[in-house]
């Protein structure tokens, strides 16, 4: 029997992961090359964040593109209703004379899950605008 060495291994993961992207259609990941030398923890861990940025608008110019500002503010005015239903429906079921029922309740949950979903998104957005990872179309860079 024969031992593989470890830079085959790594090798073979690399060949791996390219035919999957392939066969995804995507294209093969692009392996950064650590600067030379040894690193301290804190290099490291720079070079992951200049790693991830890349990836990340890569992955967004590939998979979003330029946005029009409507679609931020369609997202921003969708969190706007959602947050001014939920306090609707609890002061409507705060307002009764008996205690909410399971449905009431369970619609409130409800409510505040896809706000928090979408005040996540909406927060990822921005960020993504302000470290212009992604482009709106007419608005310029400060």
């Amino acid at each position: 029997m024969s031992v593989t060495q470890f830079n085959d291994l790594s090798k073979l993961r690399e060949a791996r992961r390219a035919e999957a992207a392939l066969a995804r259609g995507e294209a093969p990941p692009v392996t950064e090359a650590l600067p030379a030398g040894r690193l301290t923890t804190k290099q490291f861990n720079r070079h992951l964040a200049h790693v991830l940025e890349e990836q990340t608008k890569s992955a967004i110019t590939k998979y979003v593109g330029d946005i029009e500002p409507a679609e931020v503010l369609d997202l921003a005015r969708r969190v706007a209703n959602l947050r001014a239903r939920y306090v609707a429906t609890a002061l409507a079921a705060a307002g009764g004379t008996a205690p909410p029922t399971k449905a009431e309740i369970d619609e409130m949950r409800f409510m505040r899950e896809r706000i928090e979903e979408l005040e996540q998104a909406f927060t990822a957005v921005r960020e993504a605008i302000a470290n212009e990872v992604v482009q709106v179309k007419n608005v310029v860079s400060d």
